[in-house]
């Protein structure tokens, strides 16, 4: 990255393409406000986050729920409007052809027609 490129939590999440990008735009937020996994659960208001899954959406799980996305950012202080950003880009990963995984049936029905040869 040049030194004139943007390296806040944001512009990181903002420069994702994978649910793996967004993952550590949302560690690299809570580790620049000095915050704990417990921190950012006490701090999340009203909405409900256990201290397991903050440290879940920090290191491997994406976001599947625009909700937990909000207390997540809620718990890390990000004002409402920039709340508002981070999840027009979490629904920007999510729509992403790159991130989709085919139905457990059609990943099935993949493989076995990989081993099948017709009849002759």
């Amino acid at each position: 990255m040049s030194p004139s490129e943007d390296d806040s939590p944001f512009a990181t999440a903002r420069r994702a393409t994978t649910c793996a990008e967004f993952v550590r735009a949302l560690n690299q937020l809570r580790q620049t406000r000095g915050l704990s996994y417990q921190q950012v659960s006490d701090s999340a208001g009203t909405r409900v986050l256990p201290k397991s899954s903050a440290h879940a959406l920090c290191t491997f799980r994406f976001p599947k729920r625009e909700d937990q996305l909000r207390a997540f950012l809620t718990g890390c202080g990000e004002p409402a409007d920039a709340r508002e950003r981070w999840v027009e880009q979490w629904r920007r990963v999510t729509a992403s052809r790159a991130n989709r995984r085919p139905h457990p049936a059609a990943q099935l029905v993949q493989s076995s027609a990989r081993g099948f040869s017709p009849p002759e």
